[in-house]
């Protein structure tokens, strides 16, 4: 398993004989003597094979015990001034930094990007590269400034650096180049700066796409264990499924377990098309709406395509964009102080100038619902537009009793694709089924294998749709719940977003200092899982989390949890 470790140089552990980070200081000197000394021939060969790194702060990358390589941070406060201006001169350095579009601007530099030889060319230098920006961004940086090698200097522009081609200087036998990147306009049009507040300090090494979900690892499948604890870090229903779909599973369950179930789920299909009132060759099902987005989006989508996704919004989406298809993302940033809210003149704008636009409404996690979404979809297929898929994800629209879903523009509009999962507003996540609507369909039903929905979860789809009386009662109890729960968090003192489904989004009260990943574990370890929304793309401070709406006792548990921490001498 990969992890971060941060430290700063002032930290009496760097330098302590038997501190903790002693010995990953002492193969930081190891591998810059190797690499600046011996390889690149930078400074003198030293008799102690060490180099010590004369940063600020620094963010290692270790597998295991493992050093995969470094960075070093400084801050315009330290008091030698920028490492640059050794190397380049005072004009040089004032041109650099007069690249800035802050009027109170906060400048930090990034240097020393290094990685060990062995592990070169696995993308580890982009993992510490985001590392870098995701600190200096919570330190609340508004700009960044570098010198890069010739050999590396695709890997910086991909985060939107500026590189002075015109001004270079040797070192060695290497040719570097300053950089200058504005925080600013990188989160509003660059991808990869986005995503480097989306990085754990525990990096799954597969790429897979994190959930939360991390109840599982402390209780497995000792059930007794799990139901100990509270698990509001996804956004399963708190309430169970209709008693309908307990009896027609209960009385058929042996049949459920040895039979396949119908091929296409053509029943299925039959009963969303009479219930959501659209055609039945425009219905698509699967196991979760995870496997609909798997099967179609590629088809959908090229390597070469360039989409428009909100940020922040359900990270599946921007893992499958990026790792999956490789394809070209612009994110469309939202922000707090507009209260997460969509500009629909920007967004439609921005989206006729991509090839497709995906959206999720009501978005998760901020929990904000766009009741302009028709209007915007109509817009954005008016004239001249680029923009060729439409993809708007309504998982969590049936708690809103006047959402308006887009299912029946679909064969309106042959560019949108409805997206819905039955997991959350019916109490099936763990028999995983979904559905899309679009005049597509004939097309795309080609990339769903048979069988991609099992015989159980097909019968209480079923079942659940034919109940709408026994959900939209459960739905009210769950706004209740959301509005007890909120205001008890804001008189905590969190700072808490408004929204219509089951989760809320929250900025930590002021008096605590630590981040939300600090929060989130303290929580953990009192059997409370909430989830960390820094790596959700929601923000650049470390401070927002996410609480699922649970069930009044679950939610005080919470609350009880929260106000233990707060104590006094608690950190």
């Amino acid at each position: 398993m990969q992890r971060l470790v941060q430290f700063g140089r002032l930290n009496q552990t760097v330098h302590g004989a038997d501190g903790p980070l002693a010995s990953i200081w002492g193969e930081i000197s190891t591998l810059r003597h190797d690499v600046y000394s011996i390889e690149l021939n930078q400074y003198e060969v030293e008799l102690s094979g060490q180099l010590e790194d004369p940063g600020q702060y620094f963010i290692a990358l270790l597998s295991d015990e493992t050093l995969l390589g470094y960075v070093s941070i400084n801050a315009p406060e330290r008091a030698e001034g920028f490492r640059l201006a050794k190397y380049y001169s005072e004009e040089v350095m004032n041109e650099l930094l007069h690249l800035s579009t802050s009027v109170d601007s906060k400048t930090f530099e990034i240097r020393a990007l290094t990685i060990k030889d062995q592990f070169r060319g696995q993308g580890h230098a982009f993992t510490l590269m985001q590392a870098a920006l995701r600190f200096s961004i919570a330190e609340g940086a508004t700009d960044l400034i570098a010198m890069g090698h010739t050999g590396v200097l695709e890997m910086y522009k991909k985060f939107g650096m500026k590189v002075l081609e015109q001004h270079h200087v040797s070192a060695g036998e290497i040719i570097f180049h300053p950089m200058h990147l504005s925080i600013a306009q990188a989160l509003a049009y660059s991808g990869a700066l986005t995503n480097a507040i989306e990085i754990e300090d525990h990096i799954n090494e597969d790429d897979a796409c994190y959930h939360g979900g991390a109840s599982w690892g402390a209780s497995g499948f000792d059930f007794n264990l799990r139901n100990k604890l509270v698990v509001a870090d996804v956004l399963d229903s708190p309430f169970p499924p209709c008693p309908e779909v307990i009896e027609v599973i209960s009385q058929n369950i042996e049949s459920c377990c040895q039979e396949s179930p119908p091929t296409q789920c053509e029943e299925l299909i039959e009963k969303i098309s009479q219930v959501r009132r659209v055609p039945s060759e425009h219905v698509l099902v699967s196991s979760g709406s995870s496997s609909l987005m798997f099967s179609l989006l590629p088809k959908l989508i090229h390597e070469h395509s360039s989409v428009l996704i909100l940020s922040p919004m359900y990270g599946e989406y921007l893992h499958i964009l990026s790792h999956v298809i490789g394809c070209n993302v612009t994110h469309f940033p939202l922000y707090p102080e507009d209260g997460f809210e969509i500009d629909r003149a920007g967004l439609i704008a921005e989206s006729r100038k991509h090839d497709a636009v995906i959206l999720v409404n009501p978005n998760s996690p901020t929990g904000v619902y766009s009741h302009e979404m028709r209007g915007i979809v109509q817009e954005i297929v008016e004239g001249d537009s680029q923009c060729k898929t439409i993809w708007i994800d309504e998982t969590y629209i049936e708690y809103l009793h006047d959402g308006d879903s887009l299912e029946s523009l679909t064969g309106q509009i042959e560019e949108l694709i409805i997206c819905k999962s039955m997991s959350k507003c019916y109490a099936l996540s763990g028999l995983r089924v979904a559905y899309a609507v679009t005049s597509q369909a004939s097309f795309l039903r080609r990339f769903i294998p048979p069988w991609a929905v099992s015989l159980p979860a097909q019968l209480a789809a079923i079942t659940a749709l034919d109940q709408p009386e026994y959900y939209a009662k459960q739905y009210e109890m769950i706004h209740r719940n959301r509005t007890h729960l909120s205001q008890s968090l804001t008189a905590l003192g969190f700072k808490v977003y408004p929204g219509v489904a089951n989760y809320i989004l929250t900025e930590l009260p002021t008096n605590i200092a630590a981040s939300s990943g600090a929060f989130v574990q303290s929580c953990r370890e009192r059997g409370v899982y909430v989830r960390d929304a820094e790596n959700m793309g929601v923000t650049i401070d470390s401070k927002f989390v996410r609480f699922a709406v649970r069930m009044e006792d679950e939610n005080k548990q919470i609350l009880s949890c929260i106000e233990h921490l707060m104590q006094p001498h608690r950190s």
